[in-house]
C-alpha cells in the first residue's frame, strides 16, 4: 500500500467517524428537542389543570361557604379575604383613592364622577354642602361645585359666567 493509499484510507476512517458523531449529535439534538416539547406540554396541561382546580374550589366556596367538609379551609379564605381587605383600603388610602359607589372601581378621592361609569360621586363633605348651600354652580372646565356667589373657580381658576 502506497502513502497515498494509507493517507485515503485513514481520511475515510475519519470522516465515517465525523459522519457517525454528527448522526449522533444530530440524533441528540432532535431527541433533547422532542424531550423539551414534551417537558412543555405537560407542565401546559398541569397549569391548565390547577386553573380548573382554582376555578372549582372558588365556586364551591361561593355556593356553600358553610360546607362542615372544608369548615377549616373556607375559615382560612375568610380571613385571607378580611387581611387583603384591609391591606386593600390602607394601600387605597396612602394613594388618594376611593371606590365608585356604583361599579367598584377605584377613583381619585376628588373625584366628582367615576370615570369608568359616570357615576356622581358623593362624600359626605360634598353631601353637606349640598344640602346647606343655597345655590351651587358647576365649573364647566373641571366640574368642581362652587356654591354662591364665586366669581372663579377655587378648583382650576376659571373665571365663571355671570
Amino acid at each position: 500500500m502506497s502513502f497515498v493509499e494509507s493517507v485515503k484510507e485513514i481520511a475515510g476512517k475519519v470522516g465515517d467517524t465525523v459522519d457517525k458523531g454528527i448522526k449522533t449529535g444530530s440524533d441528540s439534538y432532535k431527541k433533547m428537542t422532542e424531550k423539551s416539547r414534551i417537558k412543555k406540554e405537560i407542565a401546559r396541561h398541569n397549569h391548565e389543570m390547577n386553573i380548573i382546580f382554582s376555578d372549582i374550589g372558588r365556586k364551591l366556596y361561593s355556593e356553600q361557604p358553610n360546607s362542615e367538609l372544608y369548615k377549616a379551609e373556607f375559615d382560612s379564605i375568610r380571613e385571607k379575604e378580611a387581611e387583603l381587605e384591609k391591606l386593600n383600603n390602607l394601600l387605597n388610602e396612602m394613594e388618594d383613592r376611593q371606590p365608585c359607589p356604583q361599579c367598584g372601581e377605584l377613583v381619585s378621592k376628588d373625584a366628582r364622577y367615576c370615570d369608568k361609569c359616570g357615576t356622581r360621586i358623593l362624600t359626605p363633605e360634598k353631601e353637606t354642602v349640598r344640602v346647606n348651600a343655597e345655590k351651587i354652580t358647576i365649573c364647566k372646565r373641571c366640574g368642581a361645585e362652587l356654591v354662591d356667589a364665586a366669581r372663579f373657580c377655587d378648583r382650576c381658576g376659571t373665571k365663571l359666567e355671570d
